[in-house]
């Protein structure tokens, strides 16, 4: 999914990035004033629409704070976002910026057509490389390479009620849980009677297809491969039949939504509301809907890892997020110069400083801060220590289980037109939950023939 799972906190993410408070006290980027190279440089940046007043003025303020350190760098701004179906044109027309903002499914995809360039020698020369995280990393690291930088980032989890499932007088499940663990929760807890789904699943559009996958990936599945310069679908197997099992076994039991047609944001206010004891989505966005829209206390919350198909099985959800790259048709100073552009306030105080007011002016609202459990720094870095230290300094924080961190497992979006597949697996998550003798392998095998002569063969890859 490239939209609907981020949007509660890249949005933030973003704008912490681009924010900052003063150009004192910076822990990344402690070189004296200096110049970026030699001559000048002229970088596109990715902006904003009109409309966008206040990161359009934030990022005005952040191109002021770099040009104080890099006189010799001009801007330019260019509000393009990024398209996969517009991509092509702006790379042909040489009209993309220098840099801009991508997301985890389109990893392979851009490198394989030469759309980004390859920043490995830059990220290896930058003093935080090694404080970056590994796993929110990966999409973009491709046959040993960097060709992109995380901004933000998710692993799928499912967020549980705790109220719910002490007003049944039901245990919650381990932590290291299973499908029988949640199927065994689900059942205790569905109550159609009062409009209360013991596991509320996105059963509308590609959201379906996309919450789907998760189990696709715990059964040990994969959407495709690559063999030979060509997209083979790989989820007609055994892990998609179970997956697809699971899914039955929730509609024939009636544990989820009597309406299932459910869409990104109607599951997360579903769950806010009290009508489902568990819910899918990425990281913290199912507490931020249920705490700050629904009033649901923080403490009667807690999120766990995508269930492991057996006991001591991975926990293996979908891996996104959104990726800085860079132009490759621009020349070696300039995407020199774009890497520091893109880094110059990652690993900063600014950025604590921008967090802490966060934190502080939800305070005053009466609102809770929603950290994301995983980030583009590395936990057990310096930087990591100082931002868990701000956190623990206020009550208005939301704590995950220390343990979801060590089970969670994180497997990348499909990188070949990762949305169609999403859609044509909705339609069959659809089939599924209406009707009663559907022949789940045969509809596995007709939408797998389907999306591979349809889609996957049509995917050049070069």
């Amino acid at each position: 999914m490239k939209h609907k799972k981020g949007y509660l906190f890249s949005a933030f993410a973003l704008t912490a990035l681009l924010a900052g408070c003063s150009t004192n006290n910076m822990t990344a980027s402690t070189a004296p004033k200096e110049t970026a190279a030699a001559n000048k440089v002229t970088i596109t940046a990715q902006g904003f629409k009109p409309d966008q007043k206040e990161k359009n003025d934030q990022l005005d303020q952040r191109i002021n704070r770099f040009k104080a350190k890099f006189p010799n760098v001009d801007f330019k701004k260019d509000d393009w976002q990024y398209n996969p179906l517009e991509i092509g044109v702006k790379m042909a027309s040489n009209s993309a910026p220098t840099e801009y903002t991508t997301y985890a499914t389109e990893g392979k995809v851009l490198v394989n057509k030469k759309w980004v360039a390859d920043m490995t020698d830059s990220m290896n020369t930058w003093d935080h490389a090694k404080d970056m995280n590994d796993l929110l990393s990966k999409p973009f690291v491709i046959n040993g390479k960097t060709y992109g930088v995380p901004v933000d980032g998710y692993v799928m989890t499912i967020t549980l009620n705790k109220k719910l499932f002490k007003e049944k007088g039901v245990e919650l499940p381990p932590i290291d849980w299973t499908w029988d663990d949640l199927l065994d929760a689900a059942r205790k807890l569905s109550d159609p009677a009062k409009g209360i789904a013991g596991f509320i699943p996105m059963g509308k559009g590609p959201e379906a297809g996309w919450n789907w996958t998760n189990f696709l990936y715990a059964a040990g599945g994969d959407v495709q491969k690559l063999d030979n310069g060509k997209v083979v679908g790989q989820f007609n197997s055994e892990a998609g039949l179970k997956a697809l099992e699971f899914y039955k076994k929730l509609k024939d039991e009636n544990l989820i939504p009597q309406n299932w047609a459910l869409g990104y944001g109607d599951a997360l206010n579903a769950f806010s509301q009290g009508r489902g004891a568990m819910v899918m989505c990425g990281s913290g966005n199912a507490a931020d809907t249920a705490i700050n829209e629904g009033g649901i206390s923080k403490d009667d919350l807690v999120v766990y890892p995508i269930p492991s198909l057996t006991k001591g099985g991975k926990h293996t959800g979908v891996l996104g997020g959104n990726y800085r790259v860079i132009n490759p048709k621009a020349d070696k100073q300039t995407q020199q110069t774009a890497f520091k552009w893109i880094t110059d306030e990652y690993f900063t105080d600014e950025f604590l400083g921008s967090t802490q007011k966060e934190i502080e002016d939800r305070k005053g609202k009466n609102r809770v801060y929603i950290p994301q459990p995983i980030n583009y720094w590395n936990d057990s870095s310096d930087f990591g220590k100082k931002y868990a230290s701000l956190l623990a300094k206020y009550d208005n924080v939301f704590k995950y289980d220390p343990q979801l961190l060590s089970l969670w497992d994180g497997k990348p979006e499909a990188q070949y037109e990762a949305q169609k597949f999403y859609t044509e697996m909705a339609n069959v998550i659809q089939k599924v939950f209406t009707t009663k003798n559907v022949d789940l392998k045969k509809t596995l095998e007709e939408t797998s023939d389907k999306l591979q002569t349809e889609v996957f063969d049509k995917v050049k890859v070069e």
